[in-house]
């Protein structure tokens, strides 16, 4: 798979339109993706409606860049997601998408129609529920934000794929998958086997570091990405941002799975020398006690000794979105600010803190943490 990486310095229209056009024609250029009259599903990252200075969502001079290109090679344009937070009107308004949309004439919509369609031979899950616009897009472009993930490490363009499972039934997985990292990602590499974008362009022009997907702190990284495959654009942009493949549960589903090659193999980089370009500090998640633990630990042992997470009243603005979100519904609020949070219930999805706009939910270590860690070391799971 060829993983093409362009400098771009900031969002100025004209160098992101450069950018783009350099990075998608290293693909092969747009028209190998989009025919005249085709349905061209953009599916950008907006998660909620932050400002854009926050870099929580997909810039919208890449998404105007991208639909563009498509414009001029006759396709028409869909612009879609199903966030966890807010909804599509307004989070378009906040980040200036819904004006890039009325630009390039596209219908600008929230996934609220899903549907089960059949998985691809060799998936751990036979069929999904999938947004209906999603599955009839004759063509599907894939365009996240680079950021971290309190609880997948990273989120890149598998992860952006999540956002074709429609509204409460992302808490359904969750629920499903609990504090198995390697399910889940199993899960979103069912999806994007399944809805087999044509191409996937990343912005990581600014992204997020430390505690993503939504508090984390903005960073700025100089760069866009593409790519045919989401998954191979993942592999090879992780390690450029210091993540050692192991911690990465991404890459430990695909390699398990035979879908991707343990030593890397396979990808060619082509554009820009990513020395040049990659920050030596990346700051990422520390979630060290989200890791799986060994299989003989029982479920109960198994939540005391993750990170679970606790509620910090004095920066909480009583939005309610943390209660609403929760899978299990163990958090409730019980006076103005102030939440409690049944940790026995609790599945450490962190949903609550991905969704929360105040950064008020954080985590708290769990016991004996250090035995299971020395465990990890010599044990496999």
């Amino acid at each position: 798979a060829k993983v093409a990486l362009c400098a771009c310095p900031d969002y100025n229209p004209d160098n992101v339109a450069s950018a783009v056009d350099r990075a998608v024609t290293l693909c092969g250029g747009m028209e190998r993706f989009v025919r005249p009259g085709q349905r061209v599903l953009l599916k950008p990252n907006m998660l909620s409606a932050a400002p854009l200075e926050r870099r929580v969502t997909t810039d919208p001079a890449v998404v105007r860049a991208v639909g563009k290109l498509v414009l001029k090679a006759g396709g028409r344009i869909i612009i879609g997601d199903s966030p966890a937070i807010d909804k599509v009107s307004r989070i378009s308004r906040v980040n200036g998408i819904k004006e890039v949309a009325v630009e390039l004439g596209a219908d600008l919509i929230e996934f609220c129609r899903p549907t089960l369609v059949k998985t691809p031979r060799g998936s751990i899950y036979h069929a999904l529920e999938l947004e209906e616009t999603v599955l009839n897009a004759d063509v599907v472009i894939n365009l996240p934000k680079l950021k971290t993930h309190c609880m997948m490490l990273l989120t890149m363009g598998v992860k952006n794929l999540f956002g074709a499972v429609v509204g409460p039934r992302k808490s359904q997985w969750h629920m499903h998958a609990g504090t198995d990292r390697i399910m889940f990602a199993d899960l979103l590499l069912d999806i994007c086997r399944t809805l087999k974008p044509a191409l996937t362009i990343l912005d990581g022009v600014w992204g997020m570091q430390g505690r993503g997907p939504n508090n984390g702190t903005p960073c700025h990284l100089g760069f866009l990405a593409a790519s045919r495959d989401p998954l191979a654009m993942d592999l090879a942009i992780a390690p450029l941002l210091g993540v050692h493949p192991a911690s990465f549960p991404l890459y430990n589903a695909a390699v398990r799975r035979g879908l991707a090659r343990s030593d890397g193999s396979g990808t060619q980089m082509v554009g820009d020398d990513p020395s040049q370009i990659f920050p030596k500090d990346f700051q990422l998640p520390v979630l060290e006690s989200v890791m799986p633990m060994p299989g003989f630990l029982s479920g109960l042992i198994r939540r005391h000794l993750t990170s679970r997470p606790v509620q910090d009243p004095d920066l909480c603005r009583d939005c309610g979105k943390c209660a609403a979100v929760c899978p299990p519904e163990s958090l409730r609020f019980v006076a103005a600010h102030r939440a409690v949070i049944d940790h026995l219930t609790c599945i450490r999805c962190y949903c609550c803190q991905e969704v929360c706009p105040a950064d008020a939910i954080h985590f708290k270590t769990g016991a004996l943490v250090g035995i299971v860690e020395r465990l990890r070391a010599v044990m496999p799971y």
